[in-house]
């Protein structure tokens, strides 16, 4: 009788080896195995106050500055040590996220995405856009690092949701908040034209429309579909929790 034969995964015999792979780890932001925490782009611009502009020029030139090497990966998402991340940003943020010019408190793009709950690349955007919808301009450069004056920001993006606000579906706020609605239920709860819409947000824009309060069957109470509608004014802004209990 042969022996089978196993189809082992070959080594290149030149270049670096592959990233490691860690058998079990999520795709969440952050993550603890065999004793060392890895942690994605994200959870590091939030961890370390670091802009996402910075994170990834860091890792575009990580073959001149040292940036550390990937811990683990799947597909495309990378994870990186974060003790090891660190020390590097440590050694390499030189730019601070606030300064005091004239008596006045200033801050970057990644301090101001922080302080409106929004995602800086969000934020990045609207500014890219601001002969159309009036983002102030920026009152001092250090550096790379752009800086504006936080309530100059905060009075433009008022205004910007209350004409975002203005358009907005009507809501059915009728029944009991605790009743379970499947999603055609909760398109119409919403105002939306069909199921379809959710679908998109929820395949589109992970984590701007709510999970499921019974994930098997996508069923949602109508507190969490009004919830929902009051803070949907705000489109491209981060998610609530997911590992939050309701």
């Amino acid at each position: 009788m042969t022996a089978p034969i196993l189809d082992l995964p070959r080594r290149s015999s030149s270049g670096p080896p592959p990233p490691p792979s860690l058998t079990g780890v999520p795709s969440s932001d952050r993550h603890t195995r065999d004793g060392r925490t890895v942690i994605n782009r994200a959870e590091m611009c939030r961890t370390f106050g670091v802009s996402e502009s910075a994170a990834e020029r860091w890792w575009r030139g990580r073959d001149r500055n040292g940036h550390p090497p990937v811990a683990h990966q799947e597909g495309r998402r990378m994870w990186w040590d974060e003790d090891a991340l660190r020390v590097f940003v440590a050694e390499h943020d030189s730019e601070p996220d606030e300064v005091t010019v004239d008596g006045r408190a200033l801050l970057s793009r990644a301090a101001l995405a922080r302080r409106l709950n929004m995602r800086e690349q969000t934020l990045t955007d609207l500014y890219h856009r601001r002969a159309d919808n009036g983002h102030p301009e920026p009152v001092h450069r250090q550096g790379r690092r752009l800086y504006w004056d936080p309530e100059a920001v905060e009075s433009w993006d008022a205004a910007r949701q209350g004409a975002q606000r203005a358009t907005l579906t009507q809501v059915d706020r009728s029944g009991d908040p605790e009743e379970l609605l499947d999603m055609r239920e909760a398109a119409q709860v919403l105002g939306y034209r069909g199921p379809q819409t959710i679908t998109s947000y929820r395949s589109r824009n992970p984590g701007y429309f709510p999970d499921p309060d019974e994930p098997g069957e996508l069923r949602w109470r109508r507190r969490t579909l009004w919830e929902f509608a009051d803070r949907r004014s705000r489109p491209g802004r981060a998610g609530h929790d997911r590992s939050a209990p309701r």
